[in-house]
């Protein structure tokens, strides 16, 4: 049976990758920040409320948000490139008039 805590993580890594795909980047640093302090509890308390399966939920979520940290980065580049386009586009008109 799962604990509390397993619950809870797998429920916060569901919605972060959610969040991220949906690009509603605020809602999944909330979310990460709630996951944060689930860790912190338990670092914090008697780790006989954790069962096994909470270490291989925490596997999964390692290997996602590394998956989710490239997605990240590819939208801020792709957001970056678009923006630095549009800027020069603008100082280009602007010289015009």
């Amino acid at each position: 049976m799962k604990s509390e805590y397993s619950i809870q993580f797998d429920s916060l890594n569901k919605e972060i990758v959610i969040s991220i795909n949906n690009k509603n980047y605020a809602r999944a640093t909330l979310l990460d920040q709630a996951r944060q302090q689930i860790l912190h509890e338990l670092a914090s308390s008697d780790l006989n409320g954790v069962d096994s399966e909470f270490f291989t939920i925490l596997e999964q979520s390692r290997q996602q948000t590394s998956k989710l940290i490239n997605i990240v980065e590819e939208d801020m580049k792709r957001i970056s490139e678009t923006t630095s386009r549009t800027v020069r586009a603008h100082q280009g008109y602007s010289r015009n008039f």
